[in-house]
């Protein structure tokens, strides 16, 4: 435990480092990132919106664990992999009760549901990190089911129409895109 705090803190150190603080968004609309240093006594901002971060890290990191059900670790690498996706999750739970550059995303962070919510994925992420440490399947795969039902019942709860608001495409995959097809008869 005392090594994800650590890890953690290193992660909200570099945050900031990199400008991650700054003066609050316009609520109307997302703001640019910003690249400037933090200013002192500023509260802690990300400098992207909490849906870039759904997006970009919790959907990209979120996949390989549920698709381990489908398709195995085979190799150490894909192990280390797993484990750094799983990671990952652990920290971006953690991340989402920081508001961003979002229009929402004050309002979200400040709402003791979403809290809740936050604090579920990172302790999915926790379930993720310990079962792929353990190369147990059964474990990641339901890790990997815990991790389905926060982000479905998040977004039911606070964003149900978009759920990416078209960011990077399509939604994460399904069981089917893994079916494999019948050979076409000769």
């Amino acid at each position: 435990m005392l090594e994800r705090l650590s890890q953690f803190s290193v992660c909200l150190v570099l945050c900031a480092a990199l400008g991650a603080c700054g003066a609050p968004p316009p609520a109307s609309e997302e703001t640019p990132r910003s690249s400037g240093v933090a200013t002192t006594g500023a509260p802690l901002r990300l400098p992207i919106s909490l849906n870039a971060l759904m997006v970009a890290l919790v959907n990209h990191a979120a996949d390989p664990i549920w698709l381990a059900a489908w398709r195995t670790p085979e190799s150490d690498a894909d192990w280390r992999n797993l484990e750094r996706m799983a990671l990952q999750l652990e920290v971006a739970g953690a991340l989402l009760v920081v508001p961003g550059t979002g229009p929402m995303d004050d309002a979200w962070t400040a709402d003791p549901a979403w809290q809740a919510w936050s604090n579920r994925l990172r302790d999915a992420g926790v379930h993720a990190v310990d079962a792929v440490r353990a190369r147990d399947l059964a474990r990641v795969a339901s890790a990997g089911d815990e991790i389905v039902d926060v982000c479905e019942g998040c977004h039911i709860a606070f964003k149900p129409d978009l759920p990416t608001e078209g960011m990077f495409g399509e939604l994460s995959p399904t069981a089917s895109d893994f079916e494999e097809e019948a050979p076409v008869p000769e």
